[in-house]
């Protein structure tokens, strides 16, 4: 298991996220699973993990940010 899909499994273990949001950790084994949910917190936390894995400098973090912003702006609101 790489280091994005051990902090997926972290983050997605914590007990209120998962009870607020009905799913199960077993349901999402990797990092690219997750970007493929149906439940757009799911999607976000995936992208922000790929995000962060993939982008270190504060400049393209702001991508980053801009880009799960928009995605929960589209498929929440």
């Amino acid at each position: 298991m790489n280091n994005e899909n051990k902090m997926l499994r972290l983050v997605l273990s914590d007990n209120n996220l998962s009870s607020s949001y009905e799913y199960s950790t077993d349901d999402f084994a990797s990092v690219d699973e997750a970007l493929r949910s149906d439940n757009p917190v799911i999607v976000a936390i995936a992208k922000i993990i790929r995000g962060v894995n993939e982008r270190s400098d504060k400049s393209t973090q702001k991508e980053v940010y801009n880009e799960v912003f928009n995605y929960l702006n589209q498929n929440i609101l």
